[in-house]
């Protein structure tokens, strides 16, 4: 029963965390600036994230998922003010990538990451739908809710190691100017994705 929750639970993750909007852009962005595992580090806190929004799903935690819908307008206000910030400094970067530039700590873009992810409680959405769409219904045993929950990990982690490696296989053909003009880009979508995510979430 646990391995089938498990794979159950890895396939939701691969659905819930299909690398798209703020923390795509930026994981990227972050494997073009410092590599491989500067990237991973800000999917890492992401799939974190995602990962601690299906155990409320899964254990349906009536306090928090209650504190979560009732402040979910300031709170995801807040989040996508940080997208659009991150995003205009990311529009202003000039300089191509600085190989000898040492990175700030993994932890700095681990934190951020999860930061950023947990302030869109709207995931919970997501991952409702990804049960249904498998058709993983509750209510679960314990042995269950670790198998999706644990899954749910793996499957949204497994996107990033992708993305990243896929990333850093590109990073040595990509000239200066190409990546002054992908920051470009990135810093766009993060700041359209910043700007969406507020006027969603005052509307």
């Amino acid at each position: 029963m646990l391995l089938e929750y498990l794979i159950k639970g890895t396939l939701i993750g691969i659905i819930f965390g299909i690398p798209a909007g703020a923390i795509g852009a930026l994981t990227i962005q972050r494997t073009l600036e410092h590599g491989y595992f500067s990237g991973l580090m800000t999917g890492l806190g992401s799939s974190v994230a995602d990962t601690v929004y299906a155990a409320i799903c899964v254990l349906a935690s009536a306090v928090v998922s209650g504190f979560l819908k009732r402040y979910e307008m300031p709170i995801t206000v807040f989040g996508g003010m940080v997208i659009l910030i991150l995003g205009i400094f990311t529009l202003r970067k000039k300089t191509g990538k600085v190989e000898d530039k040492k990175p700030p700590k993994a932890w700095i873009y681990f934190g951020s990451s999860i930061a950023i992810a947990l302030m869109n409680p709207g995931m919970m959405l997501l991952f409702w739908f990804a049960c249904s769409l498998l058709k993983v219904a509750g209510p679960y045993t314990s042995v269950q809710s670790f198998g999706i929950i644990v899954g749910s990990f793996i499957g949204t982690f497994l996107w990033w190691l992708l993305i990243c490696g896929l990333i850093e296989k590109m990073r040595s053909r990509i000239t200066d100017h190409i990546y002054i003009v992908l920051n470009r880009v990135l810093g766009v979508i993060l700041i359209l994705f910043g700007i969406g995510v507020i006027i969603d979430a005052i509307i």
